[in-house]
């Protein structure tokens, strides 16, 4: 109840005119032109899923990044083909024909870009990355843009083919990219995803994943070890817990303790015990307590 209510509060803290958007995600109007506060930008929705979306994000984005996450919303809401975010091109996946052709519920996690700096406490220039969960290539694009060599790993197949999609529209970092669909565990097999376990996340009802180890990863693609990058929702137990990271410079990852019922202070202690040092950071875009999920930075 209380959150409900603070949702509704933030329609009068972050809009000048929050009546006119409460008209419009009730049904009264069939668009809604808003002032956003602190701002000289006006945004005019015809799609309630548009609203709640920018409402559900405005709330954690700094001043800075407002204006570019307004043109987002803006570009969404009039069914682009494409979004244009800091310089990297992505198939806007609410676009009502790519939904249309594309049935299941994708994940995406593009807001990240503007509410949470996730990985900016290390400088990528010249350095390696492995990126375990290359989602739809967001992460692997970033970190190739921010001038890293990157091999990543995204398992889930339709998450995978949509990276591979937006890897090729960006075409001067893409040379920089290896991206591989598998997973990344504590040691090589294969795992059965059905649909009770990746609900919403495929058309099919199973299919294998394979899944490698670090050493599997270093061994088959002979990359070399630098940077490891996990956002994975959970398998970051698995891998720091059962494979020795040593021969990295940093481990950066989310930690999804809640998600996956363990405590993310093991982590912390193995990559301590590696002779790693650590620090914290809460995710913004979450809302949640750092407890529940958080980023992790292990250095030498």
């Amino acid at each position: 109840m209380f959150q409900k209510v603070s949702y509704l509060i933030d329609y009068f803290k972050y809009i000048d005119n929050p009546f006119t958007a409460l008209k419009f995600k009730f049904g009264f109007s069939k668009k809604c032109n808003l002032k956003i506060k602190n701002t000289n930008y006006y945004i005019t929705l015809h799609n309630i899923n548009s609203l709640n979306r920018l409402m559900n994000v405005i709330p954690t984005i700094s001043n800075d990044k407002l204006n570019n996450f307004l043109k987002y919303i803006d570009d969404i809401d009039n069914d682009k083909k494409y979004v244009e975010i800091n310089d990297l091109t992505f198939i806007n996946i609410y676009n009502s024909n790519f939904q249309k052709n594309k049935q299941h519920d994708y994940s995406i996690h593009l807001e990240e870009f503007f509410t949470d700096d996730e990985w900016d406490m290390v400088n990528f220039s010249g350095r390696h990355v492995i990126d375990i969960g290359g989602n739809i290539g967001d992460t692997p694009l970033y970190f190739a843009k921010m001038g890293a060599e990157v091999i990543s790993f995204e398992p889930v197949h339709h998450l995978y083919d949509l990276g591979v999609r937006n890897i090729e529209l960006n075409e001067k970092y893409s040379d920089k990219i290896i991206f591989v669909n598998k997973g990344v565990g504590g040691k090589r097999g294969t795992i059965t995803f059905n649909f009770e376990t990746v609900k919403g996340y495929t058309d099919e009802k199973s299919y294998e994943m394979e899944i490698i180890s670090i050493q599997d990863l270093l061994n088959d693609y002979d990359f070399t070890p630098d940077i490891l990058k996990m956002d994975c929702e959970g398998c970051e137990f698995e891998v720091i817990l059962n494979n020795d990271l040593t021969m990295f410079n940093d481990v950066i990852f989310e930690h999804h303790s809640k998600l996956v019922g363990k405590d993310y202070k093991s982590l912390i202690n193995k990559l301590e015990s590696e002779g790693f040092k650590t620090n914290i950071y809460s995710v913004a875009a979450s809302r949640m307590n750092f407890e529940d999920i958080g980023i992790i930075h292990a250095f030498k």
